[in-house]
């Protein structure tokens, strides 16, 4: 607001700001100096360090030296294009250097912006999550195997450690089914948890502690692409099972029979065959009739938009914590949850000694964890239009892990559920999981007595209805129609992960998937040219435009893949099979992004095959970074370059000590290669070509030579001649 005096405007004069001539003025120190200290300070040693690098050398009357004084600058170095490399280990650090106390914890700059009203929001959405949360952690900590007051301390620490670094604004961060079933299949091998609860839950706290070391690497080293290697069928294939294997992991409680502990469909399904004569009715009617209350309250939800905030899973835990503790649940045969010891978790150590044997569940946990998490969070954030990074996804991810695993925690992730409630109730800014866990922690303080004669059916039953939505029945059959291939990907991502085990099935799959990439990468699609209009000159694939015009004796080939070892004996092929009748064959780079060696030496191959058949070859459209490299692998040289000096003549010398190992021309335009396939073309045609007389003996007579319009040799068939 501009103050006024006698009706005008009165304009405030700006602080004088020195300019230094020897540097350009860093517009982020100027607008941000005064109003954040801390951050102008770090901007200031960052100048200051700069400008010590940068600095010129002094003369001995300490005034600074000229530029004829002063000594011969650094080589230069064209691969660095004056910029440092992205992945040396110095840019990645500086890169993971928080430039800004906002840089560092995002929610700052969330604060700044908030109002009273978004404010508002996060208090309903927040004690929303908060009535979730308390029936939903206690039923995901009872499938992880491990006691319910766990689930609740899950939902506290980490929820505020992610809102201090995570991007996403609306995820809510918590046990979630998938990680708690993998969690106890991970661990069951090693520890019982019916023998030594402790020691199990210390092992659940010490495979968090490695999750969020993974996920926080991941992030730091600018590694969420390896998140990523798993495609959407496998992910989808081993949801589905892995909902199956939770949904009858919970059998037990419902029915009230003794069936083994296993991750393998067959076998739960084998032991409840054999015990389902041993049904205890009482447990069976409070777990069926939960089911049928919280799928009813879900349909209920759907249709009426008044009732769409209703906590139905309280509202069960409420009314059969009544009914069981008048009615004697506990007395009867019911199995209730017992005491939950009341008050914040005091810290403790992780087990250093078992690491090792939890590296293969963590790595799996950290994967499927984040890639649960970051899909709802993408989603949410494309509605709110701003910005998510998949790195601080992973950072913040990781944080919530190693924070938690001190206080008893097990491996948490952002949850599709919690996160959709939290947005639809309101939420606005990650203060909602701050609310979120001060509920929490006033519930772990003062409220865990009242969940005493909590009927266990009634979290089997939560846990059941809450899995069913993962079972995407649908997917298969879109793959069907659209990707065979994914759809046997798919297939196999869910038999493994059902019959054989969750690990195993990811792994399978994973791997399975590398290997179709592979196969696909091997055969990739590719094209021949054709000219579909003269000005501007334009080239399309052949198949898609028959009537466009072939350049006469030019084969124009593009392959639309990276040209590397899987698929470079397959492009050889290609081009040698299409170039029979042609005479000069040009090498479209425009979709192949990337040549590695094999590609290279590929390259060499085929032009010394195309001069012993008296062709030639040229390569045009490669990006920058290929043609660096086949620069500096002496297979082509820069053609556009040697035109302005007179013309290909430019490279002779290297062509005077072996034509077949000699650099190929190469240009930026497909344009420029074609007139020049001409050129070539027009001198091929006016060379006499010379006959050659050759004799067959009877030991040789299937083979013979003829030599070329250039003198090469060329072995054929007898059959040919």
């Amino acid at each position: 607001r501009a103050p006024r005096h006698a009706g005008r405007l009165i304009e405030r004069s700006r602080p004088h700001r020195t300019r230094r001539i020897d540097r350009p003025t860093d517009e982020r120190t100027r607008t941000l100096s005064h109003t954040h200290p801390i951050r102008a300070a770090f901007d200031l040693i960052h100048r200051d360090h700069r400008l010590f690098l940068n600095r010129r050398p002094m003369t001995a009357n300490g005034h600074a030296a000229n530029s004829a004084d002063a000594p011969s600058k650094m080589p230069h170095k064209p691969w660095r294009d004056d910029e440092e490399d992205a992945n040396s280990l110095r840019a990645i650090v500086r890169a993971n250097f928080p430039r800004s106390v906002d840089d560092a914890f995002p929610f700052l700059r969330v604060a700044r912006t908030m109002t009273r009203e978004d404010l508002k929001n996060d208090l309903v959405a927040g004690l929303t999550v908060a009535v979730m949360v308390i029936p939903q952690g206690m039923a995901y900590a009872a499938l992880a195997s491990l006691r319910p007051e766990i689930g609740l301390y899950s939902c506290i620490l980490p929820i505020l450690t992610y809102a201090l670094v995570g991007s996403s604004r609306q995820l809510a961060v918590g046990p979630v089914a998938m990680v708690a079933l993998l969690t106890t299949a991970g661990l069951s091998p090693i520890q019982d948890p019916l023998e030594d609860p402790d020691r199990y839950q210390r092992l659940a706290s010490t495979l968090a502690f490695l999750v969020g070391i993974m996920q926080a690497g991941m992030g730091l080293l600018r590694l969420e692409f390896i998140a990523r290697f798993l495609p959407h069928p496998v992910l989808s294939g081993f949801t589905s099972a892995a909902a199956v294997v939770i949904g009858s992991s919970q059998i037990k409680d419902v029915f009230k029979i003794k069936i083994g502990r296993s991750e393998r469909f067959q076998e739960i399904m084998e032991d409840f065959v054999h015990n389902v004569e041993n049904t205890h009715g009482l447990t069976f009617a409070v777990a069926a009739t939960s089911i049928v209350f919280l799928l009813a309250a879900r349909h209920a939800k759907r249709r009426f938009k008044s009732i769409k905030m209703l906590p139905e899973a309280l509202v069960l835990v409420v009314f059969y914590i009544l009914v069981s503790k008048f009615a004697d649940f506990d007395q009867k045969g019911v199995r209730v949850i017992g005491k939950v010891p009341a008050g914040f978790p005091s810290p403790q150590g992780i087990l250093g000694d078992e690491l090792g044997q939890l590296v293969g569940p963590a790595l799996t946990i950290s994967i499927v964890g984040f890639l649960e998490s970051f899909a709802v969070a993408k989603t949410i954030a494309e509605k709110e239009q701003y910005p998510i990074s998949a790195r601080r996804e992973l950072i913040g991810l990781g944080a919530a892990n190693l924070v938690g695993c001190f206080f008893k925690c097990m491996p948490v992730t952002g949850g599709f559920s919690r996160s959709a409630v939290n947005y639809q109730a309101g939420a606005k800014t990650v203060f909602a999981g701050a609310i979120t866990a001060a509920a929490l922690m006033l519930t772990v303080l003062f409220l865990t007595p009242l969940f005493t004669d909590l009927p266990k059916p009634i979290l089997s039953a939560i846990i059941i209805v809450a899995v069913s939505t993962l079972v995407d029945l649908k997917e298969f059959t879109h793959l069907w129609r659209v990707d065979k291939r994914d759809f046997a990907l798919l297939l196999c991502a869910f038999t493994c992960t059902l019959f054989w085990g969750l690990l195993q099935g990811i792994l399978v799959s994973a791997a399975l998937a590398v290997v179709l990439l592979v196969q696909r990468s091997s055969d990739p699609h590719s094209a021949v040219l054709v000219q579909v209009r003269d000005d501007p000159p334009v080239f399309r694939n052949r198949e898609r435009f028959p009537e466009g015009k072939a350049v006469k004796h030019v084969l124009i080939y593009r392959q639309d893949a990276p040209l590397f070892y899987a698929n470079a004996d397959s492009f050889q092929e290609s081009i040698l099979r299409l170039s029979d009748t042609e005479k000069v064959v040009v090498v479209h780079g425009g979709a192949m992004p990337l040549v590695d060696s094999t590609g290279a030496v590929t390259l060499v191959r085929i032009r010394r095959r195309l001069l012993e058949r008296g062709k030639a070859m040229i390569l045009c459209e490669f990006n920058g970074p290929v043609r660096d490299a086949l620069y500096n692998a002496h297979v082509a040289y820069d053609a556009d370059t040697c035109a302005e000096k007179g013309g290909p003549k430019c490279a002779e010398d290297e062509r005077k000590e072996d034509a077949g190992d000699a650099p190929a021309p190469m240009f930026v335009s497909l344009t420029d290669a074609i007139v020049q396939a001409k050129e070539l073309v027009a001198a091929m045609e006016t060379t006499t070509p010379r006959e050659v007389t050759v004799g067959l003996d009877s030991s040789a007579l299937r083979t013979s030579a003829r030599l070329s319009e250039d003198g090469a040799m060329t072995a054929v068939s007898a059959d040919d001649l």
